[in-house]
């Protein structure tokens, strides 16, 4: 039953690599070298699993040789998410690549299968064969584990080089891959751990878990890797539109206190409130001015707080992009992300409150 369960979970795994690929090469960012890359991480995953599971559950008839030397698309895997990642964040300038070296490993091992197959016949030499098998496994491990830790350094505190993208995505999902692929190299070296000494017959169900846990990292990593991209690609577009667009000053509202009126030019001119980051304290040094006189001001004035002026001029920018044709093919999401709010929850919420409407409705009504 267990076994029943495992294998129906591959070959969902396998469906889902396959309806992924096909539906990224329909995407407008189809020849960016992140959606290349990400798509040859879920596709050796996914050839992976297929042959894997054939030959697990029958599907093929193998021979010991044969099964012990399934071609080694694993070794593939974590060197298409690393280059991937490099692209996403836009270092692979500043970044050592090892798309050749991977390349190189998985054509050494494809040659020694082919020195090998004198063997293929002889079922007395079939311990060198699973022996091979297995220092390679622990190789290919070994080497992603490698690159899985300089995954890891790009993103520590000490390395800056993610500092030119981390104004559009906190990427927070990477960080979090990065403890489900502890979890998943955790799971496979405890599985060739405790096959050490079974060369000729290894334990099989111990790589169930490992297994399971990989369909469920190629629907994650594909559904957050293809849309924060598209998300990513579209703010940068935005960004470098909204910025040539914003006045560099604003005329006074003369019936407004003056103090009033110099600080709203300043926010406008400076472009403040378009960060999610901009607080009252960064306006209160930005203008030599302490927060509580400001507040005071703002409330004065429109009978607001801070929060809520920052917020209400964020949804009049939106409300300027929704209605240009200009940026009708951006998402809503990118939209309100680069008009400042941290979250498309967020956006909504302050858009519904400021014209009663949703950012949806309101671009159908007026573009």
């Amino acid at each position: 039953m267990i076994a029943e369960i495992f294998k129906i979970a591959l070959f969902i795994g396998v469906f889902i690599g396959v309806c992924f690929i096909i539906y990224t090469n329909f995407s407008p960012h189809r020849k960016d070298k992140s959606i290349i890359y990400l798509n040859f991480f879920v596709l050796f995953f996914t050839i992976n699993n297929l042959q894997i599971t054939l030959a697990d559950y029958h599907y093929i008839s193998l021979n010991f040789f044969e099964r012990k030397m399934l071609l080694p698309f694993y070794v593939l895997i974590i060197p298409s998410f690393y280059t991937f990642v490099v692209h996403y964040i836009k270092i692979e300038k500043q970044i050592q690549s090892f798309v050749g070296i991977s390349l190189m490993l998985f054509a050494a091992e494809i040659a020694l299968r082919l020195v090998l197959y004198p063997f293929y016949h002889h079922e007395n030499n079939n311990f060198i064969v699973a022996q091979y098998a297995q220092i390679e496994e622990i190789i290919n491990v070994g080497y992603t584990l490698f690159l899985y830790i300089k995954l890891i350094y790009i993103f520590l505190p000490q390395s800056k080089i993610p500092e030119n993208i981390a104004s559009y995505d906190n990427m927070q999902w990477l960080k979090k891959f990065f403890g489900f692929g502890l979890v998943i190299l955790v799971l496979w070296i405890v599985a060739i751990i405790f096959n050490l000494r079974n060369v000729i017959s290894p334990n099989i169900p111990i790589y169930y878990p490992l297994r399971l846990s990989s369909v469920w990292i190629i629907f994650w990593v594909a559904y957050h890797g293809f849309f924060k991209y598209n998300l990513l690609t579209e703010r940068i577009e935005l960004r470098k539109i909204i910025q040539i667009k914003i006045p560099s000053s604003v005329p006074p509202k003369p019936a407004l206190d003056l103090q009033f009126t110099e600080i709203e030019q300043h926010i406008k001119a400076h472009h403040g409130y378009l960060s999610p980051k901009f607080t009252l304290v960064q306006l209160s040094e930005s203008m030599n001015m302490s927060d509580r006189k400001i507040s005071k001001i703002l409330k004065n004035n429109l009978k607001n707080n801070f929060t809520d002026y920052i917020n209400e001029l964020r949804v009049q920018k939106a409300i300027e992009i929704l209605k240009d044709k200009q940026y009708e093919d951006y998402t809503i999401a990118a939209i309100g992300l680069e008009c400042g709010f941290n979250s498309k929850s967020s956006f909504y919420r302050a858009f519904l409150k400021y014209t009663q409407s949703t950012p949806t409705d309101y671009r159908n009504k007026n573009c």
